[in-house]
């Protein structure tokens, strides 16, 4: 018994130092990011832009993602653009990001800079929280 209490607590350690060393690899590549305006040309600047990345056979990205962007505008009306690109268009961006995974979202402060990368799914509240984040701070 005693052995399997100590097998587990090992087991959860790794975990918790995987997910830390996750987290902290994002937040450093979040940060590299911050120097660079990578969507000049293809998001307009001035307010915060919300990028869903897709592939053409991403049966996900149209059934879940393109519904919550569409909650996401009602939500937040003209306070956010929002904004779709097939990632096979835009290699540059999907290697720069580390987007691994369609459907895929990141969202820009107004002067085009990302601020948050979601890998797979995000639903319209957490897109909206990370999008009032924005102004917040």
């Amino acid at each position: 018994m005693i052995e399997r209490l100590l097998v587990v607590a090992v087991i959860g350690g790794v975990i918790l130092l995987v997910w830390a060393g996750l987290r902290r690899w994002q937040a450093g590549r979040l940060r590299a990011l911050s120097e660079t305006q990578l969507f000049i040309g293809i998001v307009p600047p001035g307010k915060p832009v919300v990028v869903a990345f897709s592939t053409p056979g991403c049966r996900e990205c149209r059934s879940r993602q393109a519904p919550a962007l569409t909650q996401l505008v009602a939500l937040l009306g003209e306070q956010v653009t929002v904004a779709t690109v097939l990632a096979p268009e835009h290699p540059h961006l999907v290697d720069r990001l580390g987007i691994l995974t369609a459907p895929a979202t990141v969202v820009l402060d107004g002067r085009g800079i990302v601020r948050q990368v979601n890998q797979g799914f995000a639903d319209a509240i957490t897109l909206a929280r990370q999008v009032q984040m924005l102004s917040a701070g």
